[in-house]
């Protein structure tokens, strides 16, 4: 058995539990807002923030808000509800050009926040267009494995299986592993995941890219105090001098 079959989904009632676990995060939030007002400030550049699967803007709402906090200028990603790519709406291309948009309309590189099935649209947009993208953070985002090793897997074919070319999926998602050349990437996961195997929200590090373990839940990591300075913290580094993170200043949050 590879190490990639031994990778499993969480259970259903792990997936049913973070719900609940997504509570705590909330909490956390409140208890952390001093702290978190203390987090690096931005320079006004564009972010764009892009929903998990099945959300849409509204979704997002509370982390805009925050990332404005911060000091800079969110911005939905204004595509409706984030079903993926789907064979009867070219996702990739209208990804592409609210990008496009954003970047012409600020005059400058973008950054890209994509929580969950986000993170991983996101990531190849960038892999299209690095030219316009600054970075790209992700939340709890399958990036480095099967979706398979998620427990919305079965949701996703009861929807679209009679439309999906299976193999075809597998190589975009083999895809999405590899760097994108120029671009920092950073991916915030938690080992509490109770929707996608936390072992595949995982990339092998480059000189632009970490992983940053957090303590959240899959569903509220987008509140969760440790996983929003981080997000500030690399929102921060200046456009062409990325550097990595140190992590240790997360365990004041909790």
């Amino acid at each position: 058995m590879s190490k990639e079959e031994a990778i499993k989904a969480p259970s259903k009632l792990d997936t049913a539990l973070d719900a609940f676990r997504a509570i705590k995060d909330v909490a956390s939030l409140v208890k952390n807002r001093g702290l978190l007002k203390r987090a690096p400030k931005g320079d006004g550049h564009t972010v764009m923030v892009l929903p998990g699967f099945m959300t849409s803007d509204p979704a997002t709402t509370f982390l805009r808000k925050q990332l404005r906090k911060f000091g800079y200028n969110a911005q939905p990603w204004k595509l409706g509800v984030n079903l993926g790519p789907t064979s009867n709406r070219d996702i990739d291309t209208l990804l592409y050009e609210r990008v496009k948009e954003l970047y012409l309309t600020s005059g400058h590189r973008i950054s890209l926040v994509g929580w969950s099935l986000g993170g991983v649209l996101a990531r190849e947009v960038a892999r299209r267009s690095p030219e316009m993208i600054r970075q790209v953070i992700t939340l709890a985002s399958p990036v480095g494995g099967s979706m398979e090793a998620t427990s919305l897997w079965d949701i996703y074919i009861k929807l679209f299986g009679r439309n999906i070319n299976k193999e075809a999926l597998e190589e975009r998602m083999e895809k999405v592993r590899h760097p994108v050349l120029g671009v920092a990437f950073t991916s915030i996961y938690t080992k509490q995941d109770g929707v996608i195997a936390w072992q595949i929200a995982q990339v092998d590090e480059t000189d632009l890219s970490q992983n940053i373990a957090v303590g959240a839940s899959h569903l509220g990591i987008i509140f969760n105090p440790q996983a929003l300075y981080a997000i500030a913290d690399r929102l921060s580094m200046p456009d062409n001098q990325w550097k990595r993170m140190d992590e240790e200043i997360l365990s004041l949050l909790i």
